[in-house]
């Protein structure tokens, strides 16, 4: 490769990063704690593997027991409420959230929960198929998705310890 050829490339390759850096998604992203150890480039690099989705007010995106769409949802903004089997709402999720992690890494993983729009949601979605792609065309970019969504689970598991405590403390009164 001449020195021209480098020199375009690395032009090419400033546009592109100037033009994902400008994208307000992009900066609402880059803000979320579950972002915040990668570097802006890596974090330009893992928003670009993403896409955007948009679903209005009372859009179910997927029911408890149905197969895995392959597909982790990161929301942007808006509201998804989380209801089990049987339509108990036990949560609801916004800003900086993560769902579908689990029937992502485990395809043969049905839905645990079924997932409403509560107010219009912007989510970014990475689709199983394109990981696994990345993961064997680059590997480095696949160990740093691979590095987020062990993130991803490390706080997931951290907040349902957290809670358990709670449940724990409340029916024992403190006590062990």
């Amino acid at each position: 490769m001449g020195m021209e050829n480098i020199m375009e490339y690395s032009k090419q390759e400033m546009m592109v990063e100037s033009m994902i850096g400008s994208s307000l998604d992009f900066q609402s992203f880059y803000e979320l704690p579950l972002v915040a150890d990668l570097s802006e480039k890596n974090a330009m690099v893992l928003f670009s593997c993403l896409t955007k989705r948009v679903f209005k007010d009372g859009k179910v995106i997927y029911r408890a027991g149905e197969d895995s769409v392959g597909k982790m949802y990161l929301i942007l903004n808006g509201k998804v409420q989380v209801n089990n089997e049987s339509g108990y709402k036990f949560s609801s999720l916004r800003k900086g959230d993560v769902f579908g992690l689990f029937s992502f890494l485990d395809e043969t993983r049905k839905h645990s929960a079924t997932l409403v729009v509560d107010k219009e949601v912007t989510v970014l979605t990475l689709d199983r198929a394109y990981f696994d792609l990345i993961d064997m065309e680059e590997p480095k970019l696949g160990h740093e998705l691979m590095r987020f969504m062990f993130r991803l689970l490390s706080k997931k598991a951290s907040e349902l310890e957290v809670e358990y405590a709670h449940m724990h403390n409340f029916a024992f009164g403190g006590k062990v």
